[in-house]
């Protein structure tokens, strides 16, 4: 049930970025809610699963994008291989590395994004969301952790 959550979280995200913040113009920069949502799941699940729910949202952003199939989603690879080697101690070592984990997630995939759609585009903008980003990993990891506490006492 948890995972079924979860999908509708990731969900909500990716269209909730998509289609809703671009159009409420609040920020000139809008945060990548999708990425921080599979860093943190990939660092509580895993690299196989976080690497499972990167195919299916990436699907999903690259329909909402009108991007070609497979952009989103593999630039969405790097977050989830970046919080694979922090599975489990990825706020037990406070917040210094769930931050530079986002901030480096977010570099990564602006770079690959922007490779694979022919856009350079870094600096300033590609520093900011990645503030936004870290800004979203602590309320964001209650959700997700929460839903990773309800997975582990649904299957004891």
């Amino acid at each position: 049930m948890a995972r079924v959550l979860f999908a509708l979280l990731l969900f909500a995200a990716a269209l909730l970025q998509a289609a809703v913040l671009p159009e409420l113009r609040l920020l000139e920069v809008l945060p990548d809610l999708v990425l921080v949502l599979l860093l943190i799941w990939s660092a509580l699940r895993g690299i196989g699963e976080g690497l499972a729910w990167v195919f299916g949202v990436g699907l999903v952003l690259d329909a909402l994008a009108m991007d070609p199939l497979g952009t989103n989603g593999l630039a969405l690879v790097v977050a989830a291989l970046l919080a694979g080697p922090a599975r489990r101690r990825f706020f037990h070592s406070g917040m210094v590395l769930p931050l530079a984990l986002a901030v480096t997630a977010t570099v990564g995939h602006a770079l690959v994004l922007g490779g694979l759609r022919g856009s350079g585009g870094l600096g300033a903008t590609i520093a900011l969301q990645a503030l936004l980003n870290a800004l979203l990993v602590p309320p964001l990891y209650l959700v997700a952790g929460w839903m990773d506490r309800w997975m582990v006492e649904a299957t004891a």
